[in-house]
This record gives structure tokens, C-alpha cells and sequence, in this order.
């Protein structure tokens, strides 16, 4: 018969393999889905694969420097679901009327916003033919859940898409 202890050490362990999987998943199941419009970085890794490293215009807030480095971005969408920057706020602000808006957690560093969403693998020697597309003078956006915690996942890429405002 196996010990308690075991039994129990097992049991926590399977509960905080379960947690972190629920948690990189949360955004799946609960996101609204948005498109952010990209710029590419860079299409390869030599360990990881292909993939391509996106750069939002949201990642760019402007010339104003920010004095947080933990942060709320709450996002509009237009009638085409694209997401834009409203306004900014930080992550430990004592009003959280926003947290009913659709907002991504996002970290200051130097002259951008990170969101955790800036890398998105494709399939094997697809990298250059997407940097390509988006490198095109068409617009290209990342399809992407935002759960109602401001976490986020990319799911697709929509490359050289024209929309009618």
C-alpha cells in the first residue's frame, strides 16, 4: 500500500501541473479574439525553428516616456476588430474600473511595450516567405485572444489584408 506522503506529493504535483497548464491556456478558452497589426522583427531561430518575431504598433506609444514599467493597456477596436491603444494605465493603479475593458498586461522596456505575444512559431521553412509578406507594403495583423486577466495568445496571422472603413 502506498504511503500517505506519496499520495499526497503525487496529488500536488498533478494539481500544479494542471495549473499551469489551465493558465497558458486561459486565454483560448476566455479571450475576445482582436487583430493587432504587426511589423516583423526577425523569421528564424537555429534551436527553436522558424518563427517570427512580431512588433505591434501598439508596442509603440510614442515619444512620451512612461514612469511605470508594469502597465494596463486598454484597447479600443474598430468596426473591423482591430485593436488600438486608449490609454494607458498602471498595473497597480488603485481604480480598476478598466479591468471591464479589454486591456493587455504589458512591461516598459526603453521605448516599447512587451505583452509576452511577440514571438509566434510557424511551420518549417515558412519563416522568410512570411517576413516577405509582411515586409509588403500591405497591412498585416496578428490574430490574437486576450483573456478577461489581460493575458494573451497570438492564434494566427492575417498577412496583406486590406480592410473597407
Amino acid at each position: 500500500m502506498m504511503n500517505k506522503k506519496v499520495f499526497y506529493i503525487i496529488i500536488g504535483w498533478c494539481i500544479i501541473i494542471i495549473a499551469l497548464v489551465l493558465y497558458n491556456i486561459f486565454p483560448l478558452l476566455m479571450g475576445k479574439e482582436v487583430l493587432l497589426e504587426i511589423r516583423p522583427v526577425d523569421p528564424r531561430d537555429l534551436l527553436r525553428g522558424d518563427y517570427v518575431t512580431l512588433d505591434f504598433n501598439i508596442s509603440h506609444y510614442g515619444k512620451y516616456r512612461l514612469p511605470y514599467r508594469d502597465i494596463n493597456v486598454i484597447l479600443k477596436t474598430d468596426e473591423n476588430n482591430i485593436a488600438e491603444i486608449d490609454f494607458i494605465v498602471p498595473q497597480n493603479s488603485p481604480g480598476k474600473e478598466f479591468k471591464k475593458e479589454l486591456y493587455l498586461k504589458g512591461t516598459v522596456t526603453r521605448n516599447r511595450i512587451k505583452y509576452g505575444i511577440e514571438s509566434y512559431f510557424v511551420k518549417e521553412k515558412t519563416g522568410r516567405e512570411i517576413e516577405r509578406k509582411i515586409n509588403s507594403s500591405s497591412k498585416s495583423y496578428a490574430r490574437v485572444k486576450i483573456a478577461p486577466n489581460g493575458k494573451a495568445k497570438v492564434i494566427g496571422l492575417e498577412l496583406n489584408k486590406e480592410f473597407n472603413k
